[in-house]
């Protein structure tokens, strides 16, 4: 029986997940923005303050570098503020820069996570009164015994938001925000970008190996270091595997004058590379110019 293949089957390069050169910027209304005043220094609330404006999200249009972009723009306001410490108020903060599906999914994580720390006191705090012995005889204090069954009641009585005072509060911010944008990302976002740049990511013609290698360290920096499954720069790509999405992405005529002066890109570091890689250009360049001349 004959199969039809459609002519994109295993093509990954026809859309990718985070393009080497960002999109051109969306315009924003001023009712979508969210407006907070950072302190020059967040522990001195006296000092400079600077407006800070960004986009809301909300999670139902957002491509995958304006997810990471609010990420980045949320953590840099929470610093400003000096509130990544404080559990309750970094996520009633988390909620004002939310709305819609985001919003109701943040919501919905935290309150899975809080209900089962709430869970864990409880069987704590009921352990510790069980366990404990309440004969007078043996010189326990009854007291004390009261004291951890009211505990108990306490514990059950509490509010599930209570728990965010507690020092794992911020953790569990942060976890309910890193389950909300795994789920907002597409599946296996982390390796489709890294992919992308290994066998893809090639340098356009018109544009100079510089930028080519900025836009790969902010990919590599402020976007993969966000990205799940781990959030954070255990995961972003090493000086080696730049070197090597250099060699692929740029002309193979480069790495044979590499090989001429006997030039090892694997034996140097990053800038090294570049700026040889920038030598050839400029005189690529300056040959160019040089047909042109009568």
């Amino acid at each position: 029986m004959k199969v039809s293949v459609p002519k994109d089957f295993g093509n990954t390069s026809k859309k990718p997940v985070l393009p080497l050169v960002p999109e051109p910027i969306k315009s924003i209304k001023k009712e979508d923005l969210t407006a907070v005043n950072l302190h020059s220094d967040p522990g001195d609330h006296g000092l400079t303050q600077v407006k800070f404006s960004f986009k809301g999200l909300d999670g139902d249009h957002e491509t995958p570098r304006e997810i990471l972009e609010w990420c980045r723009n949320v953590d840099r306001a929470l610093t400003g503020l000096d509130l990544n410490a404080n559990g309750l108020s970094s996520y009633n903060m988390y909620k004002q820069f939310m709305r819609g599906s985001a919003l109701s999914s943040f919501i919905a994580k935290a309150g899975s996570i809080l209900v089962t720390k709430k869970a864990k006191a409880i069987a704590t705090d009921e352990q510790a009164r069980d366990n404990y012995p309440v004969a007078t005889d043996a010189g326990h204090v009854i007291a004390d015994f009261n004291a951890l069954r009211a505990a108990v009641v306490t514990a059950n009585r509490c509010n599930p938001l209570d728990h965010l005072t507690e020092a794992y509060g911020p953790q569990v911010v942060k976890d309910s925000l890193n389950k909300v944008v795994k789920n907002l990302l597409p599946n296996k976002t982390l390796q489709r970008v890294k992919r992308y740049l290994r066998r893809e990511a090639r340098k356009p013609l018109d544009m100079g190996v510089k930028q080519y290698i900025m836009h790969i360290y902010r990919i590599n920096t402020k976007e993969i270091a966000h990205c799940p499954p781990t959030f954070d720069n255990a995961q972003c790509l090493t000086p080696d595997e730049i070197i090597d999405i250099l060699l692929f992405g740029t002309p193979k005529s480069w790495q044979r004058e590499m090989d001429r002066q006997g030039f090892d890109p694997l034996a140097k570091t990053v800038t090294e590379v570049v700026e040889f890689m920038e030598h050839i250009e400029m005189s690529e360049d300056f040959d160019g110019n040089r047909k042109l001349l009568p």
